[in-house]
């Protein structure tokens, strides 16, 4: 049987790695949406590198 605190950090990590994810897709949406205008494709590139 598992530890109930080693179930919950490992969801609590999951749900941080799928939260991240997540931002990331919202980046690349407007990054699309913005093809053409170079306003903050660097920072918003510089955000989407995920360890």
């Amino acid at each position: 049987m598992k530890d109930v605190a080693e179930v919950l950090r490992t969801k609590e990590e999951e749900f941080l790695r799928v939260k991240k994810e997540v931002e990331a897709l919202k980046i690349a949406v407007h990054l699309l949406d913005e093809e053409g205008k170079p306003d903050h494709k660097q920072e918003y590139r510089q955000m989407l590198q995920l360890p």
